[in-house]
């Protein structure tokens, strides 16, 4: 059934079972779970079926901490969520990958790290995700594949650095709209922003999840089981405006929540002088068809050596592009343009700005070879990694000085990298420039820590870890079944559940964790008992 809060009276209310807040990919894949069940189903999502400047205006913020990107830029309320960025001009496909087995894993001087679960509790989870993204099959490694065109293509399968793939798709979640608006026991309801989730005389049960609508107006969804699935900044902003008592938040009893917020780092790296042999065969790094699935081969450590060196995990990809794009002041200048849209502005800009007017020649030049059609004489093939960052406990998620339209303040976001974040993967690059050097295959010129000024590092619009699982409360927001430790009936899902991140896009394992989610409270809805806190 499709509900708009806008047109619903007054003070409405509604009772349902399973009350789901955010129509993103999680909340999405939870709720078709109990499609056509006895369970009534409540998701709410603060936008409407396309995107809208009003729900957008609710997703300003403050950024305070390392240079990122505006927060309204990052984050959709819209049905469909997240995967609605996926897709644009330029960009017709968004990469998947499952995490890899050391990104569960408690790696020694990596404090903090590990998951409460091992990656074959996931495994069976990854293979429908697959199916519910549209994606392809899981394949055997690159590395162990021979003959045809791929074993031509992948001359790096030494014991320290392999080729892996990240499969590409271009389905959203928007395709969901119709099944769950013709379900008899599922609500979606639209244009309702979640503000509140009150307790009442028993502080460890959610039983009121207050709504409002544009005008500012109430209404609200008595719930027996709630689930926090609106994305990883305003999860975090939920909880902490969710407790009016103790003013510290839902959750917050040993102050985690919002805290250890990550992203995905990213950045150009390099590039390989000397690679005529693998630009010609590089065909396999770009996205191409293979079995008639879209895929993207790119280069990491493999996890013994990661183990052993401890590194981060961290993917470098191979992006054909043309020569003149490797001067610096062309890296220079691309950053000042994107600092125009950053907050706060990237670090020393005066640097970047003495590189664009020294490089004014090789600017002038990147204008020619734009002219000109594409050569691969002109063409070389640039690094760009994406990489984890070890968890940071003050790299944190707040509530900001200003307010949105609805009058509760912003989400104010203290993104922190450590300089060990950086060295790994300067450290990961010099095991990928000895495998090309060995191979014969060229070398990397201009690497990580030998530019002036250092390169701006990016996010890639993954939000991680500022709710994450943990089995003792005094280290994570939410249990490993994902239910918020102090809360009997309140649980979480999304990126910001990830206690360690990995180099992989998160959507994957996003659904993945979903699903393990919605068969756990299929059985907590059939009929068994909230156990008291501490049983």
């Amino acid at each position: 059934m499709l509900r708009d809060a806008r047109q619903l009276p007054g003070n409405w209310l509604i009772d349902t079972d399973l009350c789901i807040i955010g129509a993103g990919p999680a909340g999405i894949t939870i709720a078709s779970e109990f499609l056509g069940q006895d369970t009534r189903v409540c998701l709410v999502e603060s936008g409407g079926l396309d995107l809208e400047r009003r729900a957008q205006r609710l997703n300003h913020g403050i950024s305070v901490g390392y240079s990122t990107y505006l927060l309204h830029h990052a984050r959709v309320r819209a049905f469909g969520g997240s995967s609605r960025h996926w897709v644009g001009p330029g960009d017709e496909t968004w990469a998947a990958r499952p995490l890899d087995p050391i990104d569960f894993e408690v790696r020694p001087g990596m404090p903090y790290s590990g998951w409460p679960f091992d990656l074959a509790q996931l495994e069976p989870q990854y293979e429908q995700a697959r199916s519910i993204c549209e994606l392809g099959p899981a394949g055997p490694s690159p590395a162990t594949r021979d003959g045809g065109v791929t074993a031509a293509a992948l001359p790096l399968r030494g014991p320290e650095v392999e080729t892996t793939v990240f499969q590409h798709g271009t389905s959203t979640f928007e395709g969901y709209h119709h099944q769950l608006a013709r379900s008899a026991n599922v609500t979606l309801l639209l244009h309702a922003t979640a503000v509140h989730l009150a307790t009442g005389r028993d502080p460890e049960v959610v039983d009121t999840v207050e709504l409002r609508r544009d005008d500012g107006s109430r209404c609200a969804v008595r719930p027996k089981v709630v689930v926090l699935a609106a994305g990883g900044i305003e999860n975090p902003r939920l909880l902490l405006l969710s407790d009016r008592t103790h003013r510290r938040g839902l959750g917050n009893r040993h102050d985690l929540v919002g805290r250890f917020f990550a992203e995905r780092l990213s950045a150009r790296s390099g590039y390989l002088a000397g690679g005529r042999q693998l630009l010609r065969r590089a065909s396999f790094y770009g996205v191409h068809a293979d079995h008639g699935t879209r895929v993207q081969g790119a280069l990491r450590v493999a996890d013994p050596v990661q183990r052993e060196r401890g590194l981060l995990n961290c993917a470098f990809f191979l992006l054909p592009r043309r020569s003149t794009m490797t001067a610096e002041a062309v890296r220079s200048l691309a950053t000042l343009v994107k600092g125009v849209g950053r907050q706060p502005l990237p670090d020393a800009p005066m640097a970047h700005l003495r590189n664009v007017v020294r490089g004014a020649g090789d600017l002038a030049a990147l204008g020619l070879d734009r002219l000109r059609r594409p050569s691969d004489d002109r063409t070389v093939l640039v690094l760009r990694f994406q990489a984890e960052q070890a968890p940071n406990r003050e790299s944190r998620v707040t509530l900001g000085s200003r307010r949105d339209p609805l009058g509760l303040p912003v989400a104010q976001l203290d993104w922190r990298m450590a300089a060990s974040d950086r060295d790994s993967i300067r450290r990961s690059q010099e095991l990928v420039d000895g495998a090309l050097r060995a191979a014969g295959l060229g070398h990397v010129e201009l690497p990580l820590g030998d530019e002036r000024p250092p390169t701006l590092i990016e996010g890639n619009y993954h939000h991680l870890g500022a709710t994450r699982m943990h089995a003792s409360p005094r280290l994570g927001v939410t249990d490993p079944d994902c239910r918020v430790h102090s809360v009997r009936n309140l649980y979480v899902a999304g990126s910001s559940l990830f206690p360690t991140y990995g180099c992989s896009n998160p959507t994957l394992t996003v659904v993945a964790l979903a699903l393990r989610l919605a068969d756990h409270l299929q059985k907590v809805l059939a009929g068994r008992p909230l156990l008291r806190l501490g049983q």
